[in-house]
């Protein structure tokens, strides 16, 4: 909805520019002709319909009453009585609309470039065009820090024509300190969904030797992002094969020199700063959803950009100091102190990027600041950042919001401000992953220094997996990760001494053989990962009563001692992977009280536990958010079946794991064993028939539905009268599904559809284009006709007018 307000809003204020200057006999001869204004109030009127939130719904409607407004009175005689302030506060409206969680978390597609046409244009030519050589060509983007390399190859490497063109993609980044082994890794992940053990152990050749052979013979494009020197370059380029496909290589790198070590086969394209125009074009995609500046702000604007003297990364900056602030008194302030000299050296205009991090309010600077204690370049999980976070002491309980909540507004108050950049997001738009500029990661160490902030300081554990490979993982402490590891904690002591206060342990990507008894002793721990073969905690692990998160990756399953339930500042159990158990503890009932034994209230989150073990989970942990369970889910008569949990009244997320599948279609179990708020349901290898899925559309808060390797049974899904009221994202992996039958009133509010590798599905359903908050239609490793179908949908939706709907269509091809 989002965007499609966005372009509707574009059009309408052109129309105020273009009409309420004109004479009265011209205006009304246009405006006779103007055949657009039914269809966008038609669209206008339908986003009404189908958002029912309170806030929301009044927004929208007192945007379309303004516009209704004056048009009824006249473009011109609307400027004559009201002058700019009308339009103005419709900016606002729509303004509060586009950020508005409840609307889309879904930020626009495209990557931002502005001013750099004619390079899109010639890259674009040489990557894909039908006249370049059919040889392996190095390609190369060059340029400062901050002047857009990595956004200007996304935004290439993301286009759709080069998407359709080469059969793989693959992106990786560099850095100026790397290892051979995880750049290889990082490639082949890209398009290697699930990278094994047996994958990760090789040696540098083994991980070479087998990209090559993935790569031999189809038409590829790897991007290699950020590139210091020629070395990176030398260690990988006897992987990439030259079948004469038209295989392309892009790197980025501040070093224009560097194409010539890298035998380039076009000179480096450099990029420059950007001019008045451009920079003012950035400056209001950056700043406005609706990329519209009001009229009282322009002014304002104008004298900031100009500041910033062409330096994007300064105009992304300035940008976040002012989008959440729409007043005349804050703008005139900024305008007045932003005094940004933009050269060569980055030196010389690091205070100028200091002052984002000067006007950040103080809850904000340690979230900040923290992170420096990461590498150059690292993509930070979300999930992790949080519990980080919270692990520090960043974060605090704010009224009626958990402290996840609280540490989830301050992430998007940093991305807002243009000080954090999403790398990943979820299939609901939620963030996944983000990262730091390297210019900003400068400035966070450098006022960490000057603070005497503590980082933890992040490092690549180096670890033998024998005589001659070498592991490497992200680990802190790590000295203390490689002592473990090392050790193989077999008659080695652990000297804890050193870490007693040490409150965040996360060694979850370097494996070590068992839970170490020593870590037991490490009190003050409010954080830890571990992986090991046998991940089992012993009794004593009761001792880490500080611990609020505990994450074990584990080869074997485990049993999780009964001791775990007096750790009452526990918040988050996750164990990987497996059907893991929890011992029952002394009292097989418990009060429900908060002093009573047995009974954890902060445990929000439970992950991958046998059902058999959880029979009285809802009155153990009522506090819990997010739950998952892994073991036998279908009963003798194929029923699914599983602990009642209807009266965790705050969880929101339930995942289904069956592991012993059924040899018929199984049956759903009744919807009221589902709490009323639960909003994520994911099912896996459940076997149910198509027919039962209507007992899910009872559930009246449901957002995201995954249905997961075999989690439905049959050829053909038939909607029927089943009504899904609030789905957003619908998922559908790996199942045999051929024939699907829907409308777009079974899933009136759906934002986004995922089908990977459904191989036998034959079409998309042609009504569910017509849904108007569909956004995105992802269609991935079916049958061609399946393909075929999403397209057609894109294409009858933009003959109808609609250009909001984004279709992502191709087969996936299969790797041994």
């Amino acid at each position: 909805m989002a965007d499609a307000l966005t372009l509707l809003l574009r059009k309408f204020i052109d129309d105020f520019k273009k009409y309420s200057s004109l004479p009265e006999k011209e205006y009304s001869k246009l405006m006779g002709r103007d055949s657009s204004t039914a269809l966008r109030n038609h669209l206008l009127a339908g986003m009404k319909q189908v958002y029912a939130n309170e806030e929301v719904h009044d927004l929208l409607v007192g945007a379309i009453d303004l516009v209704n407004r004056i048009r009824m009175e006249g473009f011109i005689r609307a400027r004559e009585q009201h002058g700019e302030k009308c339009i103005d506060e419709i900016l606002v409206r729509c303004e509060k609309l586009c950020n508005m969680k409840y609307i889309s978390n879904i930020e626009q597609g495209e990557e931002v470039v502005v001013g750099f046409d004619e390079e899109v244009e010639t890259l674009l030519d040489q990557l894909t065009g039908n006249t370049s050589t059919k040889q392996l060509l190095v390609i190369s983007i060059a340029g400062m820090a901050g002047l857009g390399k990595t956004t200007l190859a996304r935004k290439l490497y993301n286009d759709p024509l080069v998407e359709y063109i080469f059969d793989i993609r693959a992106w990786t980044c560099v850095s100026q300190v790397y290892l051979v082994k995880d750049l290889l890794l990082g490639i082949l992940s890209t398009f290697i969904h699930d990278i094994t053990d047996e994958v990760y152990n090789m040696y540098d050749t083994q991980l070479g030797e087998k990209l090559y052979r993935l790569l031999k013979g189809r038409k590829y494009l790897v991007v290699l992002d950020d590139i210091w020197d020629s070395k990176a370059w030398n260690d990988l380029k006897m992987y990439f094969p030259d079948d004469k496909t038209g295989s392309r290589i892009l790197f980025t790198s501040r070093d224009i020199d560097i194409s010539s070590h890298v035998q380039a086969a076009r000179p480096t394209h450099v990029l420059r700063f950007r001019n008045e125009v451009e920079s003012w074009d950035l400056f209001l995609r950056k700043t406005f959803r609706t990329g519209i500046c009001p009229f009282s702000l322009e002014a304002f604007g104008r004298v900031i950009t100009t500041k910033c003297d062409g330096f994007p990364l300064a105009i992304v900056i300035a940008s976040g100091l002012l989008k959440n602030n729409l007043s005349n008194d804050w703008w005139g302030q900024i305008a007045e102190k932003l005094n940004l000299f933009m050269v060569s050296n980055p030196d010389q205009y690091m205070d100028s990027l200091a002052l984002s991090y000067n006007d950040l309010p103080p809850h904000l600077r340690p979230c900040f600041l923290f992170f420096g204690s990461f590498p150059e370049d690292y993509e930070v999980p979300v999930t992790k950042l949080i519990l980080l976070w919270i692990a520090q002491g960043f974060i605090d309980q704010s009224g009626s919001k958990t402290m996840e909540d609280v540490a989830e507004d301050f992430l998007m108050a940093l991305i807002n401000r243009g000080l954090l950049m999403t790398s990943k997001k979820r299939a609901d738009g939620r963030i996944k992953a983000c990262c730091i500029h390297d210019l900003l990661r400068d400035v966070c160490l450098r006022k960490a220094e000057e603070e005497k902030f503590p980082l933890l300081s992040y490092k690549y554990a180096l670890v033998p997996a024998s005589s001659t490979a070498i592991l490497s993982g992200l680990c802190y402490p790590c000295e203390l990760g490689n002592t473990l590891q090392k050790g193989r904690l077999i008659g080695r002591p652990l000297h804890y001494e050193r870490y007693k206060t040490v409150r965040v342990l996360d060694m979850e990507y370097v494996p070590m053989s068992v839970f170490h008894s020593d870590l037991v002793h490490l009190s003050d721990l409010r954080y830890l990962a571990i992986q090991a073969y046998d991940g089992t905690p012993p009794a004593s692990i009761s001792n880490l009563f500080n611990l609020q998160t505990l994450i074990i990756s584990s080869k074997k399953n485990i049993v999780l001692p009964k001791t775990i339930w007096n750790m009452v500042n526990l918040r988050h159990l996750s164990i990987r992977s497996g059907e893991n158990l929890i011992e029952e503890p002394n009292f097989v009932q418990v009060a429900k009280n908060v002093d009573s034994p047995n009974l954890l209230p902060s445990l929000q989150t439970l992950c991958q536990v046998s059902p058999q073990s959880c029979q009285y989970v809802s009155s153990r942990a009522p506090n819990l958010r997010k739950l998952g369970f892994c073991g036998s889910l279908i009963s003798s008569l194929g029923d699914l079946e599983f602990p009642n949990v209807s009266s965790l009244q705050h969880l929101q997320k339930l995942k289904l794991l069956n592991i012993i599948p059924y040899p018929e279609a199984t049956r759903s179990c009744n919807p009221v064993l589902f709490p009323e708020d639960i909003r994520k349901l994911t099912l896996s290898n459940t076997g149910m028939h198509w027919e039962e899925m209507w007992t899910f559309s009872l559930l009246p808060n449901l957002e995201i539905l995954k249905l997961k390797l075999h989690a439905c049974a049959g050829e053909m899904w038939e909607t029927d009268d089943a009504e899904f009221p609030r789905l957003k994202v619908l998922k559908m992996h790996y199942l045999d599904i051929k024939y699907w039958v829907s409308s777009r009133d079974n899933f009136p509010r759906l934002q986004r559809l995922v089908v990977h590798r459904c191989s036998k599905l034959k079409s998309i359903p042609l009504d569910l284009g017509r849904i108007l908050t569909l956004e995105v239609i992802e269609v991935r490793g079916c049958r061609t006709s399946a393909h075929n179908s999403a397209i057609e949908i894109q294409k009858e939706q933009e003959n109808e007018g609609n250009f909001f709907l984004k279709v992502h269509a191709k087969p996936e091809l299969e790797f041994q």
